[in-house]
């Protein structure tokens, strides 16, 4: 069990906040990472915006599908679907993790793709619009939806709220296990 104090939006003001990390996942010793990881099991549904192919579906009528969060960081998601995605593909998600607001319209980039047990480990990285300039023409850009974006921000409130309520249902908020 690790601890941190957070002051982030969604939280009291300097709140400390228990959470575990299970592995292969580590906090201070992995210094690959930019953001702490958390093992969420929680859906996701997501649709195909551009793919390697060159298809685009801004409207988002390309494939859509479901998946499961393994774990989620300010930066990123694994995930777990049946349904093969390809990498450098661009997705738009949305999510719902419990006790939490939904994120929707989230743009991802599709980092990695493992075949694992009959199904896919896909690593997403969130980004910004101008990040996909390699990936997507400007006119493609433009033609995205008005509200898709990076989860940054949006994702920091969430995470907060969900280590806050996990804190709450573990200890009550003041320090004690009940």
């Amino acid at each position: 069990m690790a601890s941190i104090k957070t002051t982030g939006k969604g939280l009291p003001s300097s709140t400390m906040v228990d959470f575990e990390v299970k592995p292969p996942f580590r906090i201070m010793e992995d210094n690959r990472r930019r953001f702490i990881r958390i093992d969420i099991d929680e859906p996701v549904t997501f649709c195909m915006i551009k793919s390697t192919d060159g298809a685009f579906w801004p409207d988002c009528s390309g494939p859509q599908n479901n998946g499961e969060i393994l774990n989620i960081s300010a930066g990123g998601i694994l995930m777990y679907t049946t349904e093969p995605v390809m990498e450098q593909s661009v997705l738009l998600m949305s999510l719902k993790i419990e006790g939490c607001d939904a994120v929707d319209n989230i743009l991802c980039l599709v980092k990695r793709t493992e075949i694992d047990s009959g199904g896919y480990l896909v690593g997403l990285e969130s980004v910004t619009r101008e990040r996909l300039t390699d990936v997507l023409s400007s006119d493609e850009i433009d033609n995205l939806p008005q509200n898709a974006a990076s989860f940054t921000e949006r994702l920091q409130t969430m995470l907060n709220q969900y280590l806050y309520a996990r804190k709450l249902a573990v200890d009550g908020g003041n320090g004690t296990r009940q």
